[in-house]
């Protein structure tokens, strides 16, 4: 069996890949074959079509001079699947859109499957353009005037993600992985090389299991240089012999800082380092001494410019282009910021693709630059003024769902992956309207009138109101939980006075966290997972008469520890924690947790449903669904389990890859069950799930 028939069964029973498209199909179990022998009792179903999450998010870019004189900036537009798009830099014009994707081109992967996007692209001295990939972490080339991109195959079996990338004179591509296919404990991270000559791709191998990512690659002066995560580390590597060199971080960097992007000019490396609890920075190394010269505080990476005769270089710095000079670490604003209303969004983000060219229109030194939104930009430095606007041609793409919620409004909200996006169905008119919010939603929740998204990264909590016009302040951002150490809001409940939001910590760390939000007030706190759980991620959240009941999910810490699924029992107002619960040992996450009309506590593992004493976190009785081996697992969705009682007929509706309906008496599943990822199962006769990118609707009664 190919490797990708194994991964997806695997993922199936995760419930990331349970997508099978178009109208409701329900799964091959007993419960279905029931339900159909009984046609009056089976459920009404409707496919509310693709779910319209578009968005135009751009990654990784490039721009450089080509073979004919002309100068190109190629952006890797995120989706699915992901595109290549090669826009002429002075006239604005998108040129071609690439799809990252060649039919039939590897028996490794599922077919139909191309990239979902690109962090890295590159350009060498003869116009080739190399893409690196995530999703199924294959490599892409397209050779200049090439009509198509060339599929270079993914690098090794177990590479999902391959990063930022360099090119050297000779055309060969210096490139870093994550490995997250397969089984647990995950391997770390390599660095790779894939030469034309050869055609080949050569392993330099990793650096220890304790970096899952080689984020970043530069090739200069003869030498590799790679930036690791989570924790802080940068290599060099000799290209022939594959000797190493460890240059230290500059004195005082955080440990769980990523060396997160490298860009060699003039002689020195420009290195970002981003990630843990503390404010990204930039430092400049001079690769003749391998010491660290200057700090940059508000370099924002991605790329600076080529360096002029005297080593200086343009970068973006908090938000605006700037000149620096590295040999006296000086730099000089230009006062650009991409206008007035850009600068009011942060200015000109990451500076992607900059470089320094001549416009042919005018004769002037002109900087250019991209944005991760799709906005082109250029800088004329004789006259000191700039322009900025957005790439009219590119393709919005279609983003694959990642939560779903129902609001207090009884529309049905879904956030996108990665590039974001939110789309509202309203089953009142069975219509969509769909938002532009370029922020990736884990979990989300009505609350007081109000909806509240919990966004990735650094667990950002949204404030919602659908009562008011959607714009600027509409949704606002509260707060973010970055200094604590939190990443992915997995679950967002309403809890009484409270918001409730469950997280999982960062890489670096180990310890998820609960943290309480009053709305009325502004005032939150956070516990930290090692006060009630230990070293878990806070996977599922329920609330009654004043208690937080929560799950946690031990088997998917980066380090590669494991550890039990556990419940506990929180007083919301105290923050006390009253018992803490090793219901099912052998289960390594709770992942949903409801309370029925008499006041019983439900849980699920996976494939288990249990019941606890409120009182004491006791167990009471559980039933097997079907088995699950946590032992290979090495991701897992929380949101994959919704859970939620409903008075209307007295049953428990959950999902594990299935719609399930459970009898709180016996805890059966009363069925029909029908394939499905996300769901909202809010009380009601309807309930909603994903399937595929499309919107299933069920009434259940």
């Amino acid at each position: 069996m190919v490797w990708w028939r194994r991964a997806i069964t695997a993922l199936t029973a995760l419930a990331s890949l349970l997508a099978v498209g178009g109208t409701a199909v329900p799964a091959a179990t007993a419960a279905t074959a029931a339900s159909a022998a009984s046609a009056s009792a089976a459920p009404q179903t409707w496919d509310r079509g693709t779910i319209p999450l578009y968005s135009t998010t751009s990654a990784g870019g490039e721009t450089a001079r080509m073979p004919d004189g002309s100068v190109r900036t190629y952006l890797a537009v995120s989706g699915k699947p992901a595109y290549l798009a090669e826009v002429d830099t002075f006239s604005g014009k998108v040129l071609r859109m690439i799809p990252l994707y060649v039919p039939g081109s590897s028996a490794e992967d599922p077919p139909d499957t191309g990239a979902q996007g690109a962090w890295g692209v590159s350009v060498d001295k003869r116009g080739t353009v190399f893409v690196s990939t995530y999703g199924f972490g294959h490599v892409y080339r397209l050779p200049w005037k090439a009509a198509a991109v060339e599929d270079l195959g993914r690098p090794s079996p177990r590479t999902s993600f391959t990063w930022e990338g360099d090119t050297d004179n000779q055309g060969v591509f210096y490139f870093g992985t994550s490995q997250f296919f397969g089984p647990a404990p995950l391997p770390g991270g390599r660095l790779f090389s894939w030469d034309p000559a050869t055609r080949k791709y050569r392993d330099y191998g990793d650096f220890g299991a304790a970096y899952g990512y080689v984020r970043s690659v530069e090739y200069a002066d003869g030498k590799i240089y790679a930036g690791l995560g989570p924790s802080t580390a940068l290599w060099q590597v000799d290209p022939r012999s594959g000797r190493r060199v460890e240059i230290p971080p500059p004195a005082g960097m955080p440990t769980d800082k990523y060396a997160y992007q490298l860009e060699d000019e003039g002689g020195y490396l420009y290195v970002l380092f981003a990630g843990g609890t503390t404010a990204q920075v930039g430092w400049v190394l001079d690769l003749r001494t391998l010491r660290w010269t200057h700090e940059i505080p508000g370099y924002a990476g991605q790329t600076v410019t080529g360096a002029d005769a005297r080593g200086r270089v343009y970068l973006v710095d908090s938000g605006e282009l700037k000149r620096y000079d590295p040999r006296r670490g000086v730099l000089t604003p230009t006062g650009f910021a991409g206008g007035s209303e850009q600068a009011d969004k942060g200015g000109l983000g990451a500076g992607k693709g900059l470089a320094r060219a001549t416009d042919p229109a005018t004769g002037h030194e002109t900087i250019v630059g991209a944005t991760s939104g799709g906005d082109l930009w250029r800088y004329d430095t004789v006259t000191g003024t700039g322009t900025f606007g957005h790439l009219d041609g590119l393709r919005g793409t279609p983003t694959a769902p990642r939560s779903l919620a129902t609001g207090p409004d009884g529309r049905v909200y879904a956030g996108g992956y990665f590039q974001g996006g939110l789309a509202v169905y309203d089953p009142a008119t069975t219509t969509w309207t769909s938002h532009p919010f370029p922020h990736q939603i884990e979990g989300m929740s009505a609350h007081a009138g109000k909806m509240y998204f919990g966004v990735y990264p650094n667990a950002q909590l949204w404030e919602y109101d659908p009562a008011q016009p959607w714009g600027d302040a509409n949704p606002r951002l509260l707060f973010d939980l970055k200094q604590e150490g939190q990443e992915r809001p997995w679950t967002v409940v309403s809890a009484g006075p409270y918001l409730a939001v469950g997280t999982s910590p960062k890489n670096s760390r180990t310890d998820g966290a609960v943290t309480l939000y009053d709305p009325s007030t502004g005032q939150r706190r956070t516990y930290t997972s090692g006060l009630v759980t230990g070293a878990n991620q806070i996977s599922a959240l329920a609330y009654r008469d004043g208690v937080l009941y929560g799950g946690s999910l031990g088997c998917c810490n980066f380090d590669g520890s494991k550890h039990p699924g556990q419940v506990f029992a929180l007083d919301a107002a105290s923050g006390d924690v009253l018992w803490r619960s090793t219901p099912l040992p052998q289960e390594q996450g709770v992942a949903g947790l409801t309370f029925d009309g008499r006041g019983r506590l439900f849980g699920q593992t996976y494939g288990t449903v249990f019941e606890l004493d409120p009182a004491t976190g006791a167990l009471v009785r559980s039933v097997q669904e079907f088995a699950y081996d946590w032992s290979v697992v090495a991701n897992f969705q929380p949101r994959a389990v919704n859970m939620a009682w409903d008075a209307g007929d007295d049953s428990i509706y959950t999902t594990n890859g299935v719609t399930r309906r459970i009898s709180p008496d016996t805890l059966a599943d009363a069925g029909p069950n029908f394939r499905t990822s996300f769901a909202s199962v809010a009380p009601g006769p309807s309930k909603f799930y994903v399937q595929g990118g499309n919107l299933l609707e069920v009434r259940w009664y």
